[in-house]
């Protein structure tokens, strides 16, 4: 099962966070990906994506 979460701004706590690894997003942009593992690994969003106009 796997849940998404959304936001500008999310803070993860757990037990092991694995190393940043650079990838491929949508064009040229690129993003960081980070796991986080724990028992239980928690995300919550600190800050909601907002739409610019």
């Amino acid at each position: 099962m796997n849940d998404v979460i959304k936001g500008e701004k999310i803070r993860c706590v757990g037990r092991r966070v694995s190393q940043p690894r650079l990838i491929q997003q949508t064009s040229r942009h690129r993003a960081i990906e980070i796991f986080v593992e724990g028992r239980p690994a928690i995300a919550e969003v600190v800050r909601t994506w907002r739409v610019l106009r």
